[in-house]
């Protein structure tokens, strides 16, 4: 699973970087790479995407929280486990609020095997949390 997850985020990165889907970005120690996008989530009119990126210390992940089209306020943020076990995680990582309008990314965080990520969105008018499958 870890290698078949590194080689799916690998021809991800040079797929979207080859089709221009891709924003460059410098990452840790002046690795170039593309912050490619991944799954999407939605919560009434928010969304939110995985967008991974390949630095020189490895895979990280954040989730860009798009509330353009949103009537009232939403909030994004991950989900992590370190170890893979998706029974036993930290929630809300890097939980950010997002206005009427705007979009905004949370911060990065490490995603390197075994570890897991998913993203998730709440729209102030969803009585639940949407969360994409682990990734």
């Amino acid at each position: 699973m870890a290698k078949a997850k590194s080689v799916l985020r690998k021809a991800a990165v040079v797929a979207g970087a080859m089709a221009g889907a891709g924003v460059m970005v410098l990452g840790g120690g002046g690795v170039a790479s593309a912050a490619t996008p991944g799954v999407d989530v939605w919560s009434a009119s928010c969304h939110g995407t995985m967008y991974s990126r390949y630095t020189s210390t490895g895979w990280e992940v954040y989730n860009q929280v798009d509330n353009r089209a949103g009537e009232v306020p939403c909030s994004g943020w991950m989900d992590w486990t370190p170890d893979g076990n998706t029974s036993n995680y930290y929630g809300l990582r890097n939980r950010i609020g997002v206005g009427e309008g705007v979009t905004y990314p949370t911060a990065y965080l490490s995603d390197n095997s075994p570890a897991l990520t998913r993203v998730c969105v709440q729209a102030a008018n969803d009585g639940k949390a949407r969360c994409s499958a682990w990734w």
